[in-house]
């Protein structure tokens, strides 16, 4: 894991997601536990609803794959940052929405405003300062959030230009671990995951009526919150992978930040799974059960992320474990 520090020596967190919705939940968390870090806690309501805001943002209207979230501390204040990579929506079609331009709109409700321009008003409203600058691969909205209570009045953000690094990982905060999953099969890690997506849609949509319904519903909506808490760092599996096969390579290294404390919740999401999929074996369900190789790499997955987050463990690729599994075997 590298750790990136500015040149003024201020300490500096970033947190590489993909650029999606389900990802906002992660880069709230991310803020919070690195502004407890900091011992800034004074400054994370404000701060995570500004995170909140820009990264719900960057995922909509972004068109960029991945989302970078920075938190640098400013002594007395904190900025928090979200970067892109995406240019599909230039800098001057988002300014109108927060109010500030045309100067007619500057007055004008925050509940009147769309929900686009809603969520950067507030934005403006809890930041001292806050802006949006042209990048050399996209954007980045910012905002400096300080612990005084003054409410801000609705105002246009600074706008400029500034090179940005590649959208890659950096330091993280106390609590956070970088997932290295090397050399993972694409395509068969990509049928895992639909796998997953056919499995909740089925238990969720079974008919009221049928035998054992209630049982398969209420499993359902167990994987289905233990999927979105992490939702963030399988977000950022799957958009790897596809990616990849995009690129037509076989094999990926997958790289997920995650919180330690999802340990429990990866082991608890893999025994739900294997009990759907045994209601799959028996025909209860319509969703195929999984193949030996797909039921392989999810022990993979679950194995290392497992293994990482609680014990330091050093990634393995997937074909050397495969090999570990079978000597056992043998």
């Amino acid at each position: 894991m590298s750790t990136t520090v500015e040149s003024d020596d201020r300490p500096e967190f970033r947190v590489r997601l993909a650029a999606d919705t389900a990802s906002v939940p992660g880069a709230r968390r991310f803020v919070r536990d690195g502004l407890t870090t900091w011992r800034h806690t004074d400054l994370i309501d404000d701060a995570a609803l500004c995170v909140t805001e820009m990264a719900a943002n960057t995922a909509l209207h972004s068109g960029s794959a991945f989302m970078n979230v920075v938190l640098r501390n400013l002594e007395q204040a904190v900025r928090v940052s979200v970067e892109d990579a995406g240019r599909l929506v230039p800098v001057q079609a988002v300014v109108p929405q927060t109010g500030g331009h045309p100067r007619t709109e500057h007055d004008r409700p925050v509940e009147e405003l769309p929900i686009t321009g809603r969520g950067l008003s507030i934005v403006s409203m809890l930041s001292r300062d806050w802006g949006i600058d042209e990048t050399d691969l996209g954007r980045r909205i910012w905002a400096e959030i300080d612990a005084t209570d003054t409410e801000h009045p609705i105002r246009p953000p600074s706008l400029g230009s500034t090179p940005v690094a590649e959208l890659d990982m950096g330091a993280l905060p106390a609590g956070w671990k970088l997932l290295r999953m090397p050399e993972c099969p694409v395509d068969l890690g990509l049928q895992v995951d639909q796998h997953l997506d056919d499995l909740i849609r089925e238990l969720q949509l079974i008919d009221a009526g049928s035998d054992d319904a209630g049982h398969t519903r209420e499993l359902g909506e167990l994987i289905q919150r233990l999927v979105s808490r992490p939702a963030f760092a399988r977000h950022m599996g799957r958009r790897t992978a596809q990616d990849a096969a995009a690129a037509g390579l076989e094999f990926v290294d997958i790289l997920m930040p995650a919180p330690r404390d999802l340990g429990g919740m990866v082991r608890e999401l893999d025994e739900t799974v294997a009990l759907a999929d045994r209601m799959c074996a028996e025909q209860h369900l319509l969703t195929l059960p999984s193949t030996p190789e797909m039921n392989d790499l999810r022990a993979w997955f679950t194995e290392s992320m497992i293994g990482q987050l609680e014990d330091d463990s050093e990634p393995e690729p997937y074909a050397d474990w495969l090999a570990r599994q079978a000597g056992r075997q043998g």
